[in-house]
């Protein structure tokens, strides 16, 4: 059977609607305790992104393989950290999953009221959504490509239309609120690094599923190149216009930042619109990270460095055990968080995978190094002095966000790097069976 291929334009949209997807739209609330500076931060972190997108642009070129991150890192490092940096960036995948999920619900509850004050609505609804999105996976990749092309149009295009006519109703004011967090603004924008890090989670979307990807050494890269640049210049600007549009104390408590904005502008039915469009971003993202999680435990058992189960798909190539154990995890994610409210669940979930995220990517922009390395016969001198001025700026930057994440984010990410330890000795035992 032949094998399913993606293109160009179903690349883009998977790098641009795993971008832009519930974070975009609830992030506000979360930064809204730095004020203004929080511009300031996006900028530091755009500057990141767009090093780090140019790293995984060039090692998609040189290695196009499917994985992405976990590919490139087992070819750098070895085994060992290939397998960690798979379960690292797996659990990135399905922990996002749920903040993703806890925000679809958040502008849900603009619609019913009720569901945000009802933790057990609004569990049975993030369980159903759970479930729904992982049988459009069960059908076939092709149809979760269409998918996914369908819902980045729909959620860029109201974006666009908000910062159009939102623009003359901004209140110059709102942004003399510079840094009302009572930290130093230096580990204030340490903070908003970690939490606006997480909307950029996905700009390597295009390397892990490379062998569905028609000629994939030219699409990948360039996909991934134009998708972060357009979703930069989209976050810089939307996030300024929200903060010229609703008063800083307003922000700070509001689930649904995104809707007062558009009710300013457009009226309550331009709010319910932007509320549709919330919901479809985060739907659009959650169905781009659904073809992801599954992938990465795929490859991983292909080289005998993920249990067996993983490696196994159905007919039309969809890795169905994954799939299904994935969604296991997100819905125990969400039995855990049950008790908290909507905008804590989102920031500490947010963080959580973006800090696993890091992991992955400090590793990744060093593997392009030990390429290099392991292989001198292969490349040249120029390109190790352009790989050099890449991959240290992008490794500093790194280290500087994860710092950001704070004391308690850094020990659960410790905790569940090396928990994988036991289960590496486990594939290894049955690979020796």
């Amino acid at each position: 059977m032949k094998r399913p291929s993606l293109g160009f334009w179903t690349v883009l949209s998977l790098v641009v609607g795993n971008m832009i997807g519930a974070g975009i739209f609830m992030l506000p609330s979360s930064l809204a305790t730095y004020g203004s500076l929080s511009l300031i931060g996006w900028g530091v972190t755009v500057v990141g992104v767009i090093l780090i997108a140019l790293v995984f642009a060039k090692l998609s070129s040189l290695l196009p393989t499917a994985g992405g991150p976990y590919a490139y890192c087992r070819s750098g490092f070895g085994d060992f950290i290939g397998f960690q940096i798979a379960w690292t960036y797996w659990l990135s995948l399905w922990i996002g999953s749920a903040a993703t999920i806890a925000g679809l619900i958040g502008y849900l509850s603009f619609f019913f009221p009720e569901i945000a004050t009802n933790s057990s609505l609004s569990l049975l609804l993030g369980v159903g959504i759970t479930w729904g999105l992982t049988v459009i996976q069960l059908i076939s990749l092709q149809a979760a490509g269409f998918f996914q092309i369908l819902t980045t149009v729909l959620k860029i295009s109201p974006l666009i239309l908000l910062v159009i006519f939102g623009i003359p109703h901004i209140n110059c004011d709102n942004f003399t609120v510079f840094n009302p967090s009572g930290e130093s603004d230096i580990m204030a924008i340490l903070n908003v690094c970690i939490l606006t890090m997480w909307a950029f989670v996905g700009l390597e979307s295009g390397t892990v599923p490379a062998e569905n990807i028609e000629n994939a050494q030219k699409v990948i890269p360039r996909a991934t190149i134009v998708g972060t640049l357009i979703v930069a210049i989209i976050y810089m600007v939307v996030s300024a216009l929200i903060i010229g549009l609703v008063p800083n104390d307003v922000l700070q408590t509001s689930p649904t930042p995104f809707v007062i904005a558009a009710k300013t502008v457009f009226g309550h039915y331009g709010a319910l619109f932007v509320a549709l469009a919330a919901m479809v971003a985060a739907v659009g993202s959650l169905n781009g990270i659904f073809m992801l999680q599954a992938q990465v435990p795929l490859a991983a058992a292909k080289d005998r460095l993920f249990p067996q189960h993983f490696g196994k798909t159905t007919k039309s190539g969809v890795p169905a055990f994954g799939l299904i154990i994935t969604a296991t995890f997100i819905t125990i994610a969400l039995l855990m968080n049950q008790s908290k409210s909507l905008v804590e669940v989102f920031k500490f979930m947010i963080t959580l995978a973006t800090l696993s995220v890091l992991i992955t990517y400090l590793f990744s922009v060093l593997s392009e190094l030990m390429l290099f390395l392991e292989r001198p016969d292969k490349f040249k001198k120029r390109d190790l002095v352009g790989a050099l001025a890449l991959s240290i700026p992008a490794f500093l930057y790194i280290l500087f966000a994860m710092i950001g994440s704070g004391k308690e984010v850094m020990m659960w990410g410790a905790f569940l790097f090396f928990a994988s330890t036991p289960l590496y000795v486990l594939v290894r035992w049955q690979n020796r069976k």
